[in-house]
């Protein structure tokens, strides 16, 4: 982060320039000159804070400022790896603190400026497009290679044309990604985005006098917002279908970060009222992740047309993928009752009185 005496690696260099600022030569191998200077410096070892530091006394602003510091330094700290392309982990954490900060801006956005708020949402949405396309892929392609390890090698040589396939879209989406975060847009949004995440007051909106402006008077209506977003799904649950699933899991996202961003001053009590949430929301991510495998594998069968073992390895694969969907449908309920309970509404009462 910025002042950090760390080293420092180019993000977004200039063109005629590699990524790590070296010149390249032109049509006649002389070597251009390199730019002055980078168009931004990114510390090589940007600081991961382990805590937000948020409190209930805290500016609504300055809170969100905290969110968005902490999930940019993890972010920033996961660009060496996603570009090595080595460890298919470093897509994901990645993409989680750029989730995360997409989050901040959703709850905190109303205490900045409407220009910045659209400005930061638009590039972290692209940038998150990028990670989630590569992160895509590769839950694709864990679940077809799990399946056909527990199927054993005659069904894992079966699977190795549609495994195949989507390696290769995977390598095709990562050199799309790699080509962002070395781009100078990247670079300039990070130079920007740290001024904003390091700087107090800037892009905040003036609070008048006697409104509502701190943690403590705002975040519980925030809060039951988030809980009424999922709770009005209660009714529509029995035989609801995978697109209304989607949004439910949307919905029981947000109360999560939600939740997870005042995990401090709520102390004991968030992890009771986050745990039931990311149960939910784990259940309804493995039922959409296997719908949205056996869509893309009978795609694959379709158009690829696979004969002999790959045909009934893939139509086995499908038929498995569509039982495990049907199947997790049927046990929604013991994800969801925890939520809709009483109980639940009675402890984020009282965990939203301790602000």
């Amino acid at each position: 982060m910025a002042g950090s005496s760390d080293p420092a690696v180019t993000l977004g260099s200039s063109s005629g320039t590699t990524a790590t600022g070296a010149a390249e030569p032109d049509e006649h191998g002389a070597a251009e000159a390199a730019p002055a200077e980078p168009v931004v410096l990114v510390p090589a070892r940007p600081v991961e804070g382990r805590t937000l530091g948020l409190r209930a006394d805290d500016p609504w602003s300055e809170a969100g400022r905290k969110v968005i510091r902490l999930h940019l330094g993890r972010m920033l700290a996961r660009v060496p790896g996603v570009l090595a392309g080595e460890d298919a982990e470093e897509v994901h954490a990645m993409r989680v603190a750029a989730r995360r900060m997409r989050a901040a801006w959703r709850v905190f956005g109303d205490g900045f400026e409407r220009d910045a708020v659209r400005r930061y949402r638009r590039e972290l949405r692209d940038i998150g497009a990028r990670l989630g396309a590569v992160r895509d892929l590769d839950v694709l392609i864990d679940i077809a290679v799990a399946h056909g390890e527990r199927r054993g090698p005659r069904h894992r040589t079966g699977l190795e044309p549609l495994v195949a396939a989507w390696r290769a879209e995977r390598e095709a989406r990562h050199v799309e990604l790699v080509a962002t975060l070395e781009s100078e847009r990247f670079g300039a949004f990070i130079a920007d985005y740290q001024a904003l995440a390091e700087t107090p007051g800037l892009a905040a909106l003036v609070i008048p006098p006697h409104a509502p402006g701190l943690v403590r008077n705002r975040m519980p209506a925030t809060i039951w917002g988030a809980y009424q977003a999922v709770w009005a799904f209660d009714g529509d649950l029995a035989g609801a279908d995978l697109a209304t699933l989607h949004e439910l899991r949307i919905a029981a996202k947000w109360l999560r970060y939600t939740l997870e961003f005042v995990r401090e001053p709520i102390e004991a009590p968030a992890a009771v009222l986050i745990r039931p949430v990311v149960a939910l929301q784990d259940h309804l991510g493995d039922q959409h992740d296997q719908h949205v495998a056996a869509m893309l594998a009978r795609e694959f069968a379709a158009s690829a047309a696979p004969t002999g073992p790959a045909q009934k390895a893939i139509g086995r694969f499908v038929d498995d993928l569509d039982r495990g969907v049907e199947r997790l449908g049927r046990g929604l309920g013991s994800a969801w009752r925890p939520i809709v309970a009483s109980s639940y509404r009675r402890g984020l009462g009282r965990a939203i009185a301790r602000l």
